[in-house]
């Protein structure tokens, strides 16, 4: 292995983790059965955690091109040796 294959390793391996922190602190949309027995009460929700969920969702997508863009830089490098 050659050390921009072990660097590229390390960054794909921090961007999973950002992908998956990222994913699971975004707010779920729907509640499902529990929100039809009991109602949903998405109206009372702030604009504020919108906003949170929306630079989340941003971060998240962000994050999945880089990880596509490594995984295909990785796959090219690996096959010319």
């Amino acid at each position: 292995m050659n050390w921009y294959e072990i660097a590229l390793g390390f960054v794909l391996i921090a961007v999973s983790l950002f992908i998956i922190v990222f994913t699971l602190g975004q707010e779920q949309k729907g509640q499902g059965l529990s929100a039809a027995i009991m109602g949903e009460n998405s109206h009372m929700a702030a604009g504020r955690e919108r906003g949170i969920d929306a630079k989340l969702a941003k971060w998240t997508r962000v994050f999945g091109v880089v990880f596509f863009v490594v995984t295909l830089v990785i796959c090219v490098l690996s096959a010319r040796l």
